[in-house]
Order: C-alpha cells, then structure tokens, then sequence
C-alpha cells in the first residue's frame, strides 16, 4: 500500500504547472477587482483535511497538495491578451498540530520558483465545537488566512471563516461547508506594472465560499479531494501523513 502511496505523490508533484501567470497591464479598478476574484479567492487556503479534530498534543499532519487554478478570464482583462492560459496549478505543502480543546492549527507554504515566479505562505485555525455522541457527524469552524505573490508585480492578501460539516464512515470523511472570503491586493504600477493610472493601487473585494470534498484514510496516509467555489470553482487534491 505505501508504494502504491509513494507513487502518488511523484504523480502530484509534477502536476504543478512551470508556467509564470501572465496578467495583462492597464488594469482598471473594475479589472483589478475581478482579477482579485480570479486570483486570490483561487489560492486562499484550501481544508484538504478531515475536518475531525488532530487529538491534542499528540495529533500531527503533513502533506502536499495541487490546486488547479482557473486564470482563462484574465486575457480579457486590461489590455487584454491575444492569447491566454485556462489554468495553472501549483503546489503547495502544509504541517498541522493538535492543540487542545478540539483547536488544530496548519501552516502552508508554496516555496517561490523562477519557472513559475509565484510563492505563497499562510495559516488556519481549526475549531471542531461539536461532536454527535451518537452520529458520526462532526461540526467546526475554520479561520483561515493566506498571502501570495506573483510576478513580483501583485501582492495578495486573504482571510476567510467558514463552517465546515463532515460525516465519518469506515475512514472515509464527506465534508462541506459554507463561509465567506475577502482578499486585497497591491498592484505595481510604472512601465512593467499592471494599473491604468501607472501608480501602485490598492483594492479589495469580499465573496462567498462553498466547499465540497472526501478525505480517505490509508492506514497512518490520507488522501483528500476537493472542489471550492468562488468566483470560479477550483479543484485541489492533497496526499498526506496524519499521526
């Protein structure tokens, strides 16, 4: 079985695309506010977890994951591009601990590389406040905080909360759960920025989150497949280690 795990994880590593996002100059407010929507609701922080609690001080996570990012609607954008990319993936890998009180915390991280020119670094905090005595069912909330560049010329930031719902049966997890989602961005101005006014601006814009996905338990290995919605709806698999 863990072969068969190992093997796995070498097919999702490669996945993440070597392709730099390309974002078109001249942005307007409205374009800078739609390609917010586009690239920072898509790489906020993803749950790619059972949502039942790690165990206290015992309890660790690890993992790497893929998201498979939706750009397409950037070419119409600004200047627009004669030619545009539908999607980019990336990966991403994460640590999680247990503390008390059923309270689990993740820190993630996407290492910058020349090919790709993006890095990203962020959290979340995990509170499972309810667990059915007699009903696998398990209730948390989850707060989540996340900041990216690309290209060196878009600086995003981005929070969310959302309420997470998930039933337990024979190591398979079914979660979904409903929150909402703000991200800001400080966008380069001058010859290689992206504003029409040829100035750094800033925006920000607030949105609703809707996730749906599976964890499956392999022994001490999990595997986790979700879909997220926002703006765009983003697909995300994860291959972790949970002790």
């Amino acid at each position: 079985m863990k072969k068969y795990l190992l093997l796995l994880l070498f097919i999702l590593l490669p996945r993440a695309s070597w392709a730099v996002i390309d974002i078109p100059q001249n942005l307007t407010k409205s374009d800078r506010e739609e390609s917010l929507r586009i690239l920072g609701f898509g790489t906020a922080n993803k749950t790619l977890s059972d949502p039942y609690p790690l165990g206290g001080y015992s309890g660790f996570e690890f993992g790497v994951s893929v998201s498979d990012l939706p750009i397409e609607e950037l070419k119409n954008l600004g200047n627009k591009l004669a030619t545009g990319q539908t999607d980019v993936s990336y990966t991403s890998f994460s640590i999680g601990k247990g503390l008390y009180n059923n309270v689990d915390v993740f820190f993630n991280i996407t290492p910058y590389l020349q090919t790709i020119q993006m890095s990203q670094f962020g959290g979340q905090v995990r509170w499972s406040f309810f667990q059915a005595e007699n009903l696998p069912l398990n209730l948390s909330f989850l707060f989540n905080a996340n900041s990216s560049n690309i290209s060196n010329q878009l600086s995003v930031r981005t929070i969310g909360g959302d309420l997470l719902g998930s039933i337990n049966v024979n190591r398979v997890a079914l979660f979904s759960g409903i929150g909402s989602i703000t991200t800001a961005g400080d966008f380069l101005g001058g010859p290689r920025g992206l504003t029409d006014s040829g100035y750094q601006e800033s925006e920000s814009v607030t949105g609703l989150h809707l996730v749906l996905g599976v964890n499956v338990r392999l022994i001490d290995f999990f595997i986790s497949a979700e879909v997220d919605h926002y703006r765009d709806t983003v697909f995300s698999g994860k291959l972790g280690l949970r002790l």
